[in-house]
């Protein structure tokens, strides 16, 4: 099994204030794993520092045995890595392929995004093909020449998650996808990133409020408090801890 990433030791101080305290966290080729903790607890600071976004005040970061650390954003998701966002963020008077289009030109660099910018980059037969192949894998065909302000939210997730996909990332990071979405969503976006994770092989890391949602999309869950790693093991086993339970998620039923 091929390891995605490996952080080790990760720490980021804001004047003074320790965000995050030496965590440190693995994840195989082809896992889903879960990164849960309360409100302030570091997890976005977490991504943020796996991204390049925030560059780290100590430890190290390797994506796909590539050593990242202290690399810039750009070369961090030429190494594998992508994101969507909790809030999303797309452009509304775009298409659905208009984004796919311009994720293609960023991660093959060719100089051509300026043109997509003043509206005179028209789509190669090439990108036209790799576009349809992620459309059809997320079920957006139909929708390919919609401006995202026509979609409902939880189509806006999917194209956020095709963009992210022609990036061609060995490991996703998720930030809150069912937030806005109802259950029948959330239940329907999950089922279609394990359909295309099941095809494409890459891993998955998930933060998100939604208790069942990572009890049943994740296999091994990472729990943060203060910045500091407090849990980590079987997702199920996280969330029968007493400690993870009453300290940190409050009372609620592990699914069965």
């Amino acid at each position: 099994m091929n390891r995605v990433l490996k952080a080790q030791g990760v720490t980021k101080r804001f004047a003074g204030i320790t965000a995050l305290d030496e965590v440190t966290m693995e994840i195989d080729e082809g896992e889903r794993v879960g990164l849960i903790g309360p409100n302030g607890a570091g997890k976005t600071t977490f991504f943020n520092c796996l991204l390049g976004v925030l560059q780290t005040d100590g430890g190290t970061v390797e994506i796909a045995g590539r050593d990242v650390t202290g690399a810039p954003a750009y070369r961090r998701a030429k190494a594998g890595i992508g994101r969507t966002f909790q809030r999303i963020e797309l452009f509304p008077d775009c298409t659905v392929r208009d984004h796919l289009v311009i994720a293609e030109r960023i991660r093959r660099g060719d100089g051509r995004l300026w043109k997509d910018i003043i509206g005179l980059g028209r789509p190669r037969p090439a990108e036209v093909a790799r576009c349809d192949e992620v459309l059809e894998l997320l079920g957006l065909v139909e929708l390919a020449e919609e401006p995202i302000e026509r979609l409902s939210l939880g189509q806006g997730r999917l194209v956020e998650v095709g963009r992210a996909l022609m990036t061609e990332p060995k490991l996703l990071l998720l930030d809150e996808p069912s937030s806005g979405l109802d259950r029948s969503e959330t239940t329907a976006l999950a089922k279609t990133l394990e359909e295309v994770q099941s095809t494409q092989g890459f891993a998955i890391l998930l933060v998100e409020h939604d208790v069942e949602l990572v009890t049943s999309f994740t296999t091994r869950s990472y729990v943060l408090d203060f910045g500091r790693l407090i849990a980590q093991g079987p997702t199920r086993e996280v969330m029968a801890s007493s400690e993870v339970r009453d300290a940190y998620l409050g009372n609620f039923e592990v699914a069965q």
